[in-house]
């Protein structure tokens, strides 16, 4: 219980100050989202919560099981602070194509959208249990499969990757089932489901979990489908590359020849209203506490300031183009913010 004031004036000024207080701890309250549960873009968002907060007090609300597409749009209408950014995903909106195609002002949207730093999400692996009977893509012929939530880009490379290696359409030729991320991966571990598609790193945490579970194939793209439309389509878009998992990766695992997969780049992205100095220190908290990110997972020593701006297709935030200007990273001259020249 607060004392009364014995004064209006001292009354007014006890009240201005309370309200800068609140707006000051407003300020630091970042709404953020990422993808499912077990995805790297959760695990490493948990890891950069739990190092701003103990570095500068910063609070976060972590949304998961976000779709990627609507993440950009959400930020750019300053309804995210921070969110999982994709280099697909930004192509896309900048020039108003795939998912953006009806939305008139997907430029305007991707104007207000700026980057902090990119990280490879990993391979898109689709997944079955050693036992049932899908030894290829081939064998999804009227299974049910999780491709990705709709209208995510996800579900625009894995259909690709389907397309190209066997041909089959969704909803034609197999059944697309639609669920969130981490729905998926229950229903995936609760057998509902012929095949999983997910991207995840190499190794994968999740993958470990489920050679408990029982044995496990990951399909992949066999050599001689390499050069179908679609797979060079899928492999095409900006952060998109391909890599492989090898043999005995874990202990579940009954692939005997190295599995090809399409990999994508991800990142962490906010918007151009964010403040400049939370940014910076974000910024520089993701690399100065690099240690704490591979503890979370080994895949994030890949995240280095020379390998941030890997890829990236849109604008720094001014924060965090103050960091790597300050640290001696050359960032290329389409990646200076708008805001650097004001």
């Amino acid at each position: 219980m607060f004392e009364k004031l014995k004064t209006g004036a001292l009354g007014l000024a006890a009240g201005a100050a309370l309200l800068a207080g609140t707006v000051a701890a407003e300020a630091q309250n970042f709404r953020m989202a990422s993808l499912g549960q077990a995805s790297p873009t959760t695990v490493f968002s948990i890891a950069v919560s739990q190092i701003i907060k103990k570095e500068y007090g910063y609070s976060t609300q972590l949304t998961t099981g976000a779709v990627g597409t609507r993440m950009i749009v959400d930020a750019a209408n300053q309804q995210l602070d921070l969110f999982m950014t994709a280099v697909s995903i930004n192509g896309y909106l900048r020039d108003g194509t795939k998912m953006y195609e009806k939305l008139p002002n997907s430029k305007e949207l991707f104007g207000n959208i700026r980057s902090i730093v990119n990280y490879p999400l990993g391979a898109y692996h689709g997944i079955t249990w050693a036992d049932s009977g899908i030894e290829s893509m081939a064998d999804l012929k009227g299974k049910k499969v999780y491709i990705g939530p709709p209208s995510s880009a996800g579900r625009t490379v894995i259909e690709q990757v389907i397309k190209g290696v066997t041909g089959y359409e969704a909803n034609k030729d197999f059944e697309p089932v639609n669920l969130d991320w981490g729905s998926a991966e229950q229903a995936f571990q609760d057998h509902q489901l012929d095949a999983y598609f997910v991207p995840t790193p190499i190794p994968s945490a999740e993958l470990q979990q489920l050679s408990a579970l029982g044995e496990f194939r990951v399909l992949g793209i066999p050599d001689d489908k390499m050069d179908e439309p679609s797979i060079q389509a899928a492999g095409a878009v900006p952060g998109r590359t391909f890599d492989f998992l090898q043999p005995g990766t874990y202990k579940g695992q009954v692939n005997q020849e190295p599995v090809r997969m399409v990999s994508s780049i991800v990142g962490l992205g906010t918007n151009k209203w964010a403040d400049e100095e939370q940014i910076y220190n974000i910024t520089k908290a993701i690399f100065e506490h690099h240690d704490d990110l591979v503890a979370s997972a080994k895949w994030m020593e890949a995240i280095t300031p020379e390998t941030a701006l890997n890829q990236m297709n849109a604008p720094l935030h001014i924060g965090a183009y103050k960091y790597y200007k300050e640290i001696g990273v050359e960032v290329p001259e389409e990646l200076i913010p708008p805001e650097a020249s004001e």
